[in-house]
């Protein structure tokens, strides 16, 4: 029997950095850090159903993720997945200390602004994953216009990340909408 999540930490720290990024990229990301430090990782497919898949360290992340199609998001952790929850709050509440990638799909409407996100409770867990996010953004484009597509109002948001996949749509014409509202990113950086 797993243990029972502990829904009361005494202080939570939260770490998120939006962008826009491919599937495949933030997936080629999640098996590298996970290759790379031996890491654990947990697949969820939020529709129809909600399923919960565990990919042990070393473990095929592709493959899990083709089992339990479609998946939306990504876990990784530094211990193993406990896989039985009955939803996605129960299962970051019981895998503490977990980094969470969301997966946006390329639909015909655009692609829309994903996440890179954590709350832990230790600090210096946090502090570490935020030192992977650092030095994976040396690949990453920086710099957006926000568009209200009603009004025309354009806001600069100079921290608004993007990666050459999403770079790469957005010069072909692919809109870029934010994770949730109307906005639209206009990336500061296509000629």
């Amino acid at each position: 029997m797993p243990p029972e999540p502990n829904l009361f930490y005494p202080e939570m720290m939260y770490f998120a950095l939006q962008l826009h990024a491919t599937r495949e990229e933030l997936i080629e990301i999640a098996a590298g850090w996970a290759a790379e430090h031996e890491l654990h990782m947990s697949v969820e497919r939020f529709f129809p159903d909600y399923l919960v898949g565990a990919v042990p360290a070393g473990g095929d992340l592709e493959a899990a993720i083709a089992e339990l199609d479609p998946v939306r998001r990504i876990c990784l952790r530094r211990t193993a997945f406990d896989i039985v929850a009955i939803n996605q709050i129960q299962h970051v509440s019981m895998n503490p200390e977990s980094f969470t990638i969301v997966l946006e799909p390329l639909s015909e409407d655009g692609l829309r602004a994903t996440a890179l996100t954590a709350r832990m409770g230790n600090e210096d867990a946090l502090r570490w994953w935020v030192g992977l996010v650092r030095e994976t953004t040396d690949d990453l484009h920086r710099g957006a216009w926000a568009v209200d597509p009603q009004g025309g109002r354009r806001k600069y948001v100079s921290d608004h990340w993007h990666t050459p996949g999403a770079h790469e749509l957005a010069a072909d014409g692919v809109p870029m909408l934010a994770a949730t509202g109307s906005a639209i990113f206009e990336f500061s950086d296509l000629d």
